[in-house]
């Protein structure tokens, strides 16, 4: 597996050597876009909006405007700007982990140790890995990559440690501003719909899920290559027209 980071992770004054990897993947089928008439494919250039010359990655540089004043910037100055913090994923703190709202975790990235020919680096990664094991914490890190500084959620899994980038408060929009429907429900309700939930609970196995949607698209091609006339059905999505209705029917029938 090929790390997308590396650098190190400080623990106090402890320095650990580390790679970050990904630890998900795309599943979805990667369409083109193509002119329709043709089948040619659309490409897209980059092009100076003043003289509309298509520039090259080498005449390329980040800018930031000021009311219409220009301010350019190099990678060299960008990364000047902290550069010891561009290799250090630093260790904030250690909590529980239920003390992290949910809402605020993102992508998953797994940590594993740097080469071995940097001393000491299997005894102070498995330290700390056994370490937050036994005193069932997790770390808060923070961390600098490319021009973007991101904080996570790290805990010990498997064999190293699974690091959860997390999105900051800032980030988050406040879920007053979801617009929901306010009724009442009766207690006789509530009760249908737990027994509901009560028949419908079952002993979740991660393994058994598969992405459909996907295989069903890949199925999809196929006829199309094998020159299959496709047909587009029409779908009415179902109305509830009646919650009690719903629940008695459910209730007689899970």
């Amino acid at each position: 597996m090929r790390s997308i980071w590396s650098g190190y992770l400080s623990f106090g004054t402890i320095l650990i050597p580390i790679r970050t990897y990904a630890a998900s993947e795309n599943l979805h089928v990667g369409f083109h876009q193509v002119h329709k008439t043709d089948c040619g494919r659309v490409r897209y250039k980059k092009v100076c909006e003043k003289d509309g010359e298509e520039l090259k990655a080498e005449d390329i540089v980040k800018g930031y405007f000021i009311a219409d004043e220009c301010f350019k910037f190099t990678e060299e100055e960008l990364e000047s700007l902290k550069p010891f913090a561009n290799k250090i994923m630093e260790i904030l703190g250690f909590c529980k982990a239920d003390e992290i709202p949910i809402v605020a975790l993102s992508k998953p990235y797994y940590l594993g140790t740097e080469s071995i020919k940097k001393r000491g680096v299997g005894k102070s990664f498995i330290l700390l890995k056994e370490a937050m094991e036994k005193s069932n914490k997790v770390a808060v890190v923070k961390w600098v990559s490319r021009t973007n500084e991101y904080i996570g959620m790290l805990e010990s899994y498997d064999k190293g440690f699974l690091l959860k980038q997390m999105y900051y408060q800032e980030q988050i929009r406040p879920s007053q501003e979801i617009e929901i429907i306010d009724t009442e429900v009766t207690p006789d309700l509530v009760e249908k719909g737990v027994k509901v939930i009560e028949k419908m609970t079952f002993n979740f196995n991660w393994s058994e899920y598969q992405e459909e949607y996907t295989a069903e698209v890949k199925k999809l091609i196929e006829r199309k290559a094998l020159g299959d006339e496709l047909e587009v059905e029409s779908i009415k999505a179902p109305e509830t027209r009646s919650v009690e209705l719903e629940l008695e029917k459910m209730l007689d029938s899970v």
